[in-house]
């Protein structure tokens, strides 16, 4: 009996803690320079010419054997949030073409609920998830996944 009560109190305790964490999220949670890398696939219609491959929009050409092939991407660097809900891309580069987001130096808005996020605007922007917080509240592991139709997904680290 005295097992059972001591759990249920502990539960109790942990609910109640996790509670209040949920709902001191803000834009706040998100500060400093965090390092991220994305990555993801884009599937593209095309054949090979040699060893070099040409994308097709549309109809195959004549004599040509298109098919569609998966290229990864990835998408890396670093990333500012001032705690204000604007953040600034201080490195960024990619690999086939990454997201095709920002470039160094500029500046989205971001946006915190809860323990979800979002980062620039719906059509070229990213859904966060802020997990692992530090004594201060600021999440130090933030989960990314851009908002387009080849989606790229990963992780951002604070510094």
């Amino acid at each position: 009996m005295k097992k059972t009560a001591m759990f249920v109190m502990l539960v109790a305790i942990v609910l109640a803690t996790a509670s209040t964490s949920f709902a001191a999220t803000s834009v706040a949670s998100l500060k400093g320079v965090y390092n991220f890398q994305l990555g993801g696939f884009a599937n593209e219609n095309g054949y090979y010419s040699g060893s070099t491959w040409v994308q097709v929009n549309g109809a195959c050409p004549k004599g040509e054997n298109c098919f569609v092939q998966a290229f990864p991407r990835l998408t890396y660097g670093t990333i500012s949030f001032d705690g204000a809900g604007h953040a600034t891309f201080t490195s960024i580069a990619s690999v086939n073409g990454g997201s095709g987001g920002p470039t160094k130096g500029t500046v989205w808005a971001y946006s915190v609920s809860g323990f979800n996020g979002a980062l620039g605007s719906a059509t070229n922007g990213a859904y966060l998830t802020l997990g692992s917080f530090n004594a201060a509240g600021v999440a130090t592991v933030v989960t990314i996944r851009t908002a387009d139709t080849n989606p790229e997904t990963g992780v951002a680290t604070l510094q």
